[in-house]
């Protein structure tokens, strides 16, 4: 073998051996590339996300300030409207169980007004001092001795306090229907009671409209998402079912069913009414109890 076939052999055997190393380095550089975009895309996708989140919790404007008096003062209008006890209750006014029960139905629908005001998504720490307040009414007042009444009452209470918590799920259809049933009968029936000293079926009966009404009235405020708006096609035509079977089509219906069709027509731009969205909710129950319960 001549020289220079030596060197050129030994030149091919150190290209050789350095070609492993080589590859091995290229490999490496090629996969921390790639893991490196990889981490950049998954950052950008994260950031992206969290703006979503971010964006979707902030495109419904807060509604009106205007929320916490209307609710309170609508709901009490409501709860004590009932035709059964607008004659008597108010004759029977020195009897100061109900004026336990004033405080008690101011306090918790001022407790129910702070939870709409934050689209019952977070707790709010008004609602339960006005919840304390209520419970401390009830102890301490004869309301106590009336076990059924004490039963409703503090079921409301406890109601009212699991509603926000996030953990316990009440945020779908059913915590909806729950608060609907709790809302008609409970401060009704124990002014009733109180009033009458009986309850009737037939207020029973009657009182059913009104959970109609609550739950299609309150679905968009109770879940303010695409949700809601599903829910809403089925309260809509309940309330409307309910409506014209106990109150047959008559013009007082008609006016009923007109302004539960336009307040659920004005759910499809809610951005833009938001804000008036409980006002219009406690005004459609006033509405169906001054039309119907009188």
């Amino acid at each position: 073998m001549t020289k220079e076939e030596n060197t050129q052999y030994a030149a091919d055997q150190s290209n050789s051996g350095a070609s492993p190393s080589a590859e091995e380095h290229l490999q490496d550089k090629t996969a921390d590339f790639f893991s490196r975009s990889n981490r950049r895309q998954q950052a950008k996708g994260g950031g992206s996300n969290a703006r979503n989140q971010q964006q979707s919790a902030t495109s419904i404007p807060s509604p009106s300030p205007y929320t916490i008096p209307a609710v309170t003062i609508g709901l009490n209008i409501v709860w004590w409207q009932q035709p059964l006890i607008y004659h008597q209750a108010w004759q029977n006014a020195q009897n100061w169980h109900i004026w336990s029960l004033i405080a008690y139905s101011l306090l918790t629908a001022l407790a129910l007004a702070f939870q709409i005001q934050n689209r019952f998504g977070k707790t709010d720490h008004r609602a339960w001092l006005a919840l304390a307040a209520s419970l401390i009414v009830v102890v301490n007042s004869q309301l106590r001795s009336r076990f059924e009444i004490l039963f409703l009452l503090l079921l409301f209470i406890a109601f009212l306090l699991i509603l926000p918590i996030r953990s316990l799920q009440l945020q779908n259809a059913l915590g909806m229907f729950g608060l609907s049933v709790l809302l008609t009968f409970t401060v009704p029936i124990c002014i009733t009671y109180l009033a009458n000293n009986y309850v009737s079926p037939e207020f029973l009966q009657q009182s059913w409209l009104l959970v109609f009404a609550s739950l299609f009235y309150f679905t968009p405020l109770f879940l303010p998402s695409v949700k809601g708006r599903q829910l809403e096609l089925l309260t809509a035509p309940l309330f409307l079912i309910a409506l014209f079977w106990s109150q047959g089509f008559g013009i007082l219906a008609g006016l009923a069913a007109f302004f539960a069709i336009a307040a659920f027509l004005l759910t499809f731009i809610r951005p833009l009414t938001y804000q008036y969205q409980p006002i219009m909710a406690v005004l459609g129950l006033i509405a169906t109890t001054m039309l119907f319960y009188h």
